[in-house]
């Protein structure tokens, strides 16, 4: 006989407090819990970081080769910036609109991660694989994101960098909260206006540590990268909330299993 109970709970804010403002959301708090997710969680958290880094690097080399046949030029190019041909920087941009959009469903499996991380959940390499179940609408998503944003930086450039940030919740509200991709942008951009100034604060640090990280031959960029997504993580719960299921199992006493609680992800 199954004596198991379920209960779901939610953990943090939730969608309607993140779209009227009623959310709390400190730098120093947040980066001070983001950093300890990302001490916990380096070991395992690591090898899903590389796997991203690695397919974003083939897409871009891969869409770089197809647009220019030979890649090499653009070293050439940047030796010689006089025989730089404009063709060469509408491939580059190309390559990077390539890789946002095909690696997204793994980006996303990397956000559901550090996001569970932030909710007291461990996690394992492989679940990098979650994001792949929202393929299509993480996609469709990260698209109109991107056109929307380059739409807007031939305007001013100050706005493509407003919408990035904007948009910045659409990935995990999605896999999260299953909303459409068109309705998880317009949500994403209302609740970020609600707390625009602290927000664009906490990840211009980030963006300068970034910047630092790159300075010391990339290797700042281990532990930056992955305190990154913790930085979402703690942002999105503290918003949207997150939802949990909590397990209390009722069990003999002379179960194997002691009686106990279990909290499962549900993504």
């Amino acid at each position: 006989m199954n004596n198991d109970i379920e209960k779901d709970i939610n953990l943090g804010g939730s969608v309607e407090r993140a779209i009227s403002g009623k959310y709390d959301l400190k730098a120093g708090e947040v980066f001070r819990e983001a950093w300890g997710h990302t001490v916990k969680n380096f070991i395992s958290f690591s090898p899903a970081i590389i796997i991203l880094m690695i397919v974003q690097v083939a897409i871009f080399y891969l869409a770089l080769k197809f647009q220019l046949g030979d890649p090499s030029v653009l070293w050439d190019a940047i030796a010689d910036p006089g025989a730089f041909d404009p063709s060469i920087f509408q491939a580059l941009v190309v390559a990077n609109f390539s890789y946002e959009v095909i690696s997204a469903p793994i980006y996303a499996g990397i956000c559901l991660m550090a996001m569970s991380h932030s909710a007291g959940l461990s996690t394992k390499p492989r679940h990098i694989a979650k994001g792949l179940a929202f393929t299509v609408p993480v996609i469709i998503a990260t698209l109109f994101s991107l056109l929307l944003q380059g739409i807007a930086g031939t305007i001013l450039p100050f706005l493509s960098m407003y919408l990035s940030l904007a948009f910045s919740n659409s990935i995990l509200l999605i896999c999260e909260k299953k909303m459409p991709p068109m309705q998880s942008l317009l949500v994403s951009l209302r609740a970020v206006n609600k707390k625009i100034f602290v927000l664009s604060g906490i990840y211009i640090l980030v963006m300068l540590m970034f910047v630092v990280g790159a300075m010391f031959y990339g290797i700042g960029l281990v532990f930056v990268l992955p305190f990154f997504f913790h930085v979402k993580g703690v942002i999105y719960r503290n918003m949207f909330g997150i939802r949990l299921k909590i397990v209390a199992s009722e069990r003999p006493k002379d179960d194997d299993n002691n009686n106990g609680d279990s909290q499962v992800f549900d993504a």
